[in-house]
C-alpha cells in the first residue's frame, strides 16, 4: 500500500469513527453541545457537500449560472459548496452551482435549465432549483422532476436585473429569500464523503491544468499562499462580482462521462442540446493540495450520491468548494507538468 493509500484509509477510518460516535463527517471540525446532565455530545452541523459549517440538514439549492464572457464576473458563486461544469449547445458550458452551507442574497447571472441538470440534481433529494426558464418542450419534464421550482417565472419578486451587465447576462436571484419562501426542499444528507485539511501526499505535482470543450475552457493554477486552486475561465483568472476576490477551489474533479450529442432538445438557433450521463461509473482525475490523482467514480442509480475512489480507498476532500467538470473521454485536458494520469483510461 502506498503512503497515499495509507493516508486516505486512515482519514476515512477517523471519519467513520466520528460518525459512529454521532459526529460530523469532517475530522477537523466536529462541534459539541452539552446535554442537561452535563455530558458533552457531538453535534453534526457541517455541510456534507463541502465540510463547511452550517450545512447538515439545511436546504440544498441549485442555481443555473451563465458562463460566457459577457456574464463574467459572476455574482455569488464563491459561496457555493459545489460547482458543476456542463456542456450545453454549440460547445459552450454553463455552471450548476450547488449551495448548502450559505445561501447568498445575490447569485447569478441566472440562465435557463437543461435536461442534464435534472439528472445531476437527483442525487440531492429534492433541491430548490433556480433558473430563468427553459425550452418549451422541456418544461413538462421539469414539472415532473423531483425538485422544488424556484424559477424566475414562478418567483419573480426574488429576481433582479442588474444594471452593470446587459440582458440576458444580468439576472440575479436572492437565493436566501426564494428558498425561505418555499416548502418541501430537501435538507442536506450524508453523501458518504469525508473531509480533512491534512495535506495529502504521493500525488503528481501539478501547477496548473486546462480542460477544453469545443467553445469553452476551464482551468486553474495552484496558489500555495491560499492553499487553493485559482479558477480560470476561457484562460482568464475568474473572480466573484460580490466579493471582488478570485474564485478559489479546494478540490477539482475532472470526471470523464458519456455524452449523447442530441438529447432531443435544441436551442432557438437549432443547436442540439447534449445529454450528459452522470450516473453509472467511469474514471476521473482529482486535484487538491497542488497534486493530482488517478481516480474512479461511481453512481449506480440517479438517486445515489456519487462516490470517488483513489485506488481502493474513498477520496478524502479538502474542506471547501469543489468544482466537478463533466467531459467526454475524447476531450483534451492538459496538465503542467505534463506527466499525468491517462485521461479516460
Amino acid at each position: 500500500m502506498t503512503k497515499t493509500m495509507k493516508y486516505l484509509a486512515l482519514t476515512s477510518l477517523t471519519a467513520l469513527l466520528l460518525t459512529a460516535c454521532g459526529g460530523s463527517n469532517t475530522d477537523s471540525q466536529t462541534t459539541t453541545t452539552e446535554t442537561t446532565d452535563g455530558a458533552a455530545t457531538a453535534s453534526p452541523s457541517l455541510s456534507p457537500l463541502s465540510g463547511l459549517p452550517s450545512g447538515l440538514g439545511s436546504p440544498i439549492a441549485v442555481v443555473k449560472i451563465d458562463n460566457v464572457s459577457p456574464a463574467r464576473p459572476q455574482w455569488g458563486i464563491s459561496a457555493a459548496d459545489l460547482i458543476f461544469v456542463e456542456e450545453v449547445e454549440a460547445g459552450l458550458t454553463r455552471l450548476a452551482a450547488v449551495f448548502n452551507s450559505t445561501l447568498p442574497n445575490k447569485v447569478g447571472p441566472v440562465r435557463s435549465a437543461r435536461i442534464s441538470d435534472l439528472d445531476i440534481m437527483e442525487q440531492f433529494g429534492t433541491p430548490a432549483f433556480a433558473f430563468s426558464g427553459a425550452q418549451k418542450k422541456l418544461l413538462p419534464t421539469i414539472d415532473q422532476a423531483n425538485i422544488v421550482n424556484a424559477s424566475h417565472g414562478l418567483n419573480g419578486k426574488f429576481y433582479t436585473r442588474q444594471v452593470d451587465k446587459s440582458a440576458p447576462h444580468n439576472l440575479t436571484v436572492d437565493l436566501a429569500g426564494v428558498v425561505g419562501s418555499l416548502t418541501g426542499i430537501s435538507g442536506a444528507k450524508d453523501m458518504g464523503w469525508t473531509f480533512s485539511d491534512s495535506p495529502v501526499i504521493d500525488g503528481v505535482t501539478t501547477k496548473s491544468f486546462s480542460a477544453k470543450w469545443p467553445a469553452s475552457r476551464v482551468g486553474a493554477e495552484w496558489d500555495s499562499t491560499n492553499s487553493a486552486w485559482v479558477i480560470a475561465l476561457d484562460g482568464t483568472p475568474a473572480s466573484d462580482a460580490v466579493t471582488n476576490q478570485p474564485l478559489f477551489a479546494k478540490n477539482i474533479i475532472v470526471q470523464y462521462v458519456d455524452q449523447v450529442e442530441d438529447s432531443g432538445f435544441q436551442d432557438k438557433n437549432g443547436n442540439k442540446t447534449p445529454l450528459i450521463k452522470t450516473d453509472g461509473s467511469g474514471t476521473a482525475v482529482i486535484m487538491r493540495d497542488g497534486q493530482r490523482f488517478e481516480a474512479t467514480w461511481s453512481r449506480p442509480t440517479p438517486t445515489d450520491p456519487t462516490s470517488y475512489m483513489v485506488g481502493a480507498n474513498p477520496y478524502v476532500f479538502a474542506t471547501g468548494q469543489t468544482w466537478i467538470l463533466f467531459l467526454p473521454k475524447t476531450y483534451v485536458v492538459t496538465f503542467d507538468p505534463e506527466t499525468s494520469p491517462t485521461p479516460g483510461s
